[in-house]
């Protein structure tokens, strides 16, 4: 028995040694190429034991160390408890100018909050809508590695939506938007269909970065709508296929001074992880508010939450620190 156990654990031994020596040769090979993301989850701040190896992470040229904090679920007299957390925990790394975010549920993943968006962005009245599960193909690690994917349809007239956050500079965003928008024209059709019936397909990418454009971008432009036309006659062919870009970066007004609901959008994307209070006047938001100050992840959700976050070899440090 003992015999056939040190055989047991000797053949698992060389396994893991051999996924060990796998997953050090990815790493180096994807390191070559861009930072790797290191992942700290933390729903505790009075266990963080981990500063110095965090400032490695962060004084290195070749990892992008970032801090999530959740809120903490506890077991009490038998049911679970949510202790409300996130403001202490976020604050406790905010003050010692630590990358930090709050990971709470995909916003865009509640109705109410996404049919603002979309009619704020969009030309079109969008009244109903009804989540789909992914139906895009993954071809590569860079499809994981936004904050939110949502792809969801109007219920009404059959439009599709797909709405990504783009963190990180790719050289082949633009060409990926494009497939993803062509990739919900083609499953449109069906083999056998007669006749060619299509829906337009709105791509809408929250990018996290300025992105290079061929002409000057007037002061104050931050939303960018590309659709198919004839150069000449400016003749658009038909409405088929429209991508949407809000580049972050762009928007450089305070609170007071926003005239459209983009514009406040675009702040509240780039600002509401770090609002001590909600700006004045901004009621329009406050069920935003109410899904970013409640939004715990179970540990599921928390699992879901990183892998959209980072690729397949991007470092995750998991545990209720």
């Amino acid at each position: 028995m003992f015999k056939t156990l040190n055989f047991i654990t000797k053949i698992r031994s060389e396994i893991i040694k051999n996924r060990y020596t796998k997953i050090i040769k990815n790493l180096n090979r994807e390191i070559k190429s861009r930072k790797l993301k290191v992942v700290f989850l933390i729903r505790e701040n009075q266990k963080w034991t981990y500063q110095s190896l965090y400032e490695i992470f962060e004084k290195s040229d070749k990892f992008e160390p970032l801090v999530l904090v959740s809120l903490l679920t506890l077991a009490h007299k038998g049911k679970d408890k949510t202790r409300n957390n996130l403001e202490e925990n976020y604050n406790f790394f905010k003050f010692r100018n630590m990358k930090v975010d709050y990971a709470f549920k995909y916003i865009l993943g509640h109705k109410e909050i996404l049919l603002k968006l979309l009619n704020d962005f969009l030309p079109v009245e969008v009244s109903e809508i009804e989540y789909r599960p992914n139906e895009l193909p993954v071809r590569s690690a860079k499809d994981k590695r936004s904050a939110f994917d949502v792809l969801c349809t109007d219920r009404n007239t059959g439009d599709k939506f797909l709405c990504e956050m783009q963190q990180i500079e790719d050289t082949d965003m633009d060409d990926r938007l494009m497939f993803y928008g062509c990739s919900l024209i083609n499953i449109q059709v069906r083999r056998g269909q007669p006749d060619y019936t299509l829906r337009p397909v709105y791509v809408i990418c929250i990018s996290n970065y300025k992105r290079e454009h061929k002409d000057l971008v007037p002061d104050g432009k931050i939303l960018f709508n590309y659709r198919m036309r004839e150069p000449q006659l400016g003749e658009n062919f038909g409405d088929r296929l429209n991508i949407y870009i809000l580049e972050l970066p762009r928007l450089k007004k305070v609170w007071e001074s926003l005239e459209t609901n983009v514009e406040k959008w675009c702040y509240m994307f780039n600002n509401l992880s770090t609002f001590a209070e909600v700006p004045k006047n901004s009621d329009y938001f406050n069920d935003l508010y109410e899904v970013a100050r409640t939004g715990g992840l179970t540990d599921v959700e928390l699992k879901a939450y990183v892998d959209s976050m980072v690729s397949e070899y991007d470092i995750r440090v998991v545990g209720n620190y």
